[in-house]
């Protein structure tokens, strides 16, 4: 008989149930309350210098939310990742705009940042300019930030980190 090998099984620690109860006894079954409020609070010290934390609803919400902020439009190019979820391109595409995806590497199997400054290139000579580069940290293991963040800032193009696999993770 095969078993199968969870690529990514739940954890449980015993107390969850006792979290919704609250929730539902607090009537705090929205956007706010003080799990969501400690969350942030948690978060924006453990990440430190000046950061601040909001929870949203999901990794696509999140990445939606940067793309806007941004000001990505219909028509604008936005970069990212070929090895990863959905949620990095399907928010590109909700707000009109073309995903360009570049390859990841073999060391971390995230974004290539020599595949990145291809890409970008490639662009320029049509003429375009990405509106934001979607990195995501796959499986907890961090991009090649030091590469990839030099190359953002040599075209001028902002970056979006998507974290939520690698949160605790380190680089150099």
């Amino acid at each position: 008989m095969k078993s199968k090998i969870w690529l990514s099984p739940p954890h449980m620690s015993g107390n969850e149930l006792g979290y919704i109860e609250d929730a539902f006894n607090t009537n705090w079954i929205s956007t706010s309350g003080k799990n969501i409020d400690n969350f942030e609070n948690a978060l924006a010290s453990y990440l430190g210098d000046n950061i601040h934390a909001v929870a949203l609803s999901s990794g696509t919400a999140a990445i939606h939310l940067a793309l806007n902020l941004l000001g990505v439009k219909k028509d604008n190019e936005v970069i990212c990742q070929t090895f990863t979820y959905c949620a990095a391109a399907n928010p590109i595409k909700y707000l009109g705009a073309n995903p360009i995806f570049v390859d990841s590497e073999m060391d971390t199997w995230n974004m290539s940042p020599i595949y990145l400054e291809e890409a970008i290139k490639d662009l320029q000579l049509k003429g375009k300019k990405p509106k934001a580069i979607i990195v995501v940290n796959s499986y907890g293991m961090p991009a090649k930030w030091y590469d990839i963040i030099k190359i953002s800032k040599k075209y001028d193009i902002p970056l979006i980190e998507d974290a939520a696999e690698s949160l605790g993770s380190s680089y150099k």
